[in-house]
């Protein structure tokens, strides 16, 4: 006879009171077992994030412009990003990573601080647009900030030192 769901507080979900296990218990145990077969492999870092991105691109690009070989890069770069995450020899995957690191880093910050600097100051004029009011400087360009409701003020430039006059 089947026995009925415990009525302790797991509602079930991870009771091993019952003889039926269910779905989410059998899940955490796949959860497990993926989680020893993993230990002392390399796992998944940018570097891998980059390959699997780069992949995705060249497949697309190659169905739309109907390149049969972009499918064989998009193979080829598939399966070494596997291959780096389940590797057990993890010196030789940080050394990729490093060499990565080199080239994809002084990239990275040139674009963070270009266009990044300015989708972070325009986020913050939108989160205080009612508090502040927003200018640059007229001499050195400078971005400049006052409270609102103040009427005309004087404005200082912290850069260049150039007064002028600015109503808020």
């Amino acid at each position: 006879m089947e026995q009925s769901p415990c009525k302790s507080s797991c509602f079930g979900l991870y009771c091993n009171h019952s003889k039926r296990k269910t779905v989410l218990v059998l899940f955490r145990n796949l959860l497990y077992k993926f989680a020893g077969f993993m230990y002392g492999r390399y796992g998944g870092d940018a570097f891998n994030i980059f390959l699997l991105i780069l992949a995705m691109v060249i497949s697309l690009v190659g169905q739309i412009l109907g390149l049969w070989w972009s499918m064989i890069l998009y193979y080829a770069l598939l399966f070494y990003a596997i291959f780096r995450m389940f590797s057990r020899n993890i010196p030789a995957r940080k050394k990729e990573l490093y060499a990565f690191n080199k080239v994809w880093l002084p990239v990275k910050n040139f674009f963070t601080r270009t266009c990044g600097g300015w989708f972070k100051y325009q986020a913050e004029k939108f989160k205080y647009r009612a508090v502040y009011k927003y200018f640059n400087c007229p001499k050195c360009g400078r971005h400049l900030r006052a409270p609102k409701g103040r009427g005309k003020i004087l404005v200082t430039c912290q850069k260049c030192k150039h007064e002028f006059q600015r109503k808020v």
